[in-house]
């Protein structure tokens, strides 16, 4: 991964110095990849899960050579890391655009975008047991923080986001995070399609046929065998000031999202 000269960008950490904080495009280079597959959401929501099981379905690339797949088409698409385009469609994972988001408007009908909506007990519950403080920090800068209001806007101004509390960072980050669905549904239409991650579990089948046909693929049963139920269970271990929290601020964002769904055609 190459990035000035001998300089190597292997994190996301890294990624936010050297690129996305120079203020250039985070997409520079979809136009190269014609008729690709974007698939995208609130981070931790199963994005991963769904990116690796098209880009390794029968007729897309799979370009992953680090350990981080997002990263390589983080890295690609912003230019950062040289490719040499082959044969077949491009599926990348997109979810690092962030308060970049209106960069899809820039390239419309040059792609088909999947958003992934998973419930915030699940979200929230990943963003603090399951990742790292930077990640969640940056998320939270990026799209939550603009919800802050009254005396934790101030404090926030003042002192940074240390004085919100962290279970909070996560559910402003998830609400506004998933509020930007409504924008890109409104301007891409039929370009993109709404999946929730607990149906996509609960019934693999009938959602990944919807997702096969809205992405044009033929669809192979065998394409779902990687999917597993145990994660929805695992919100569970919440405890019980954490999900009133959620109860709060979060889920109610969720409940209007999933009207997406009807939209997309994949809702009950």
């Amino acid at each position: 991964m190459l990035f000035r000269g001998s300089s190597k960008i292997l994190t996301w950490r890294q990624f936010a110095r050297h690129v996305r904080s120079k203020g250039g495009s985070l997409l520079a280079r979809l136009d190269e990849f014609p008729d690709s597959v974007l698939v995208t959401g609130c981070q931790r929501s199963g994005t991963t899960m769904v990116a690796r099981i098209i880009f390794q379905s029968e007729g897309m690339v799979n370009y992953w050579t680090g350990k981080d797949d997002e990263l390589d088409a983080a890295l690609i698409l912003s230019g950062k890391k040289d490719h040499n385009i082959q044969a077949g469609r491009y599926c990348f994972q997109t979810t690092y655009l962030n308060e970049n988001y209106q960069e899809y408007f820039e390239h419309q009908g040059r792609f088909r975008l999947i958003w992934v909506l998973r419930n915030p007990y699940s979200v929230v519950n990943s963003m603090l047991f399951n990742w790292s403080r930077f990640a969640l920090d940056e998320l939270f800068d990026a799209c939550g923080s603009q919800l802050l209001e009254g005396r934790d806007l101030i404090r926030y101004n003042k002192y940074g986001r240390y004085v919100i509390n962290r279970a909070k960072r996560a559910c402003l980050a998830y609400q506004g995070k998933t509020q930007q669905a409504f924008e890109l549904k409104e301007r891409l239409g039929d370009e993109m399609l709404v999946v929730d991650y607990d149906d996509l579990v609960s019934d693999s089948i009938r959602v990944l046929r919807e997702v096969y046909t809205f992405i044009d693929l033929p669809f192979k049963k065998e394409y779902g065998k990687s999917i597993s139920r145990r994660s929805i269970r695992k919100a569970c271990k919440l405890p019980g000031k954490i999900r009133s929290m959620i109860e709060d601020m979060a889920l109610p964002e969720y409940e209007r999202a999933r009207v997406l769904l009807e939209k997309s055609g994949v809702g009950n």
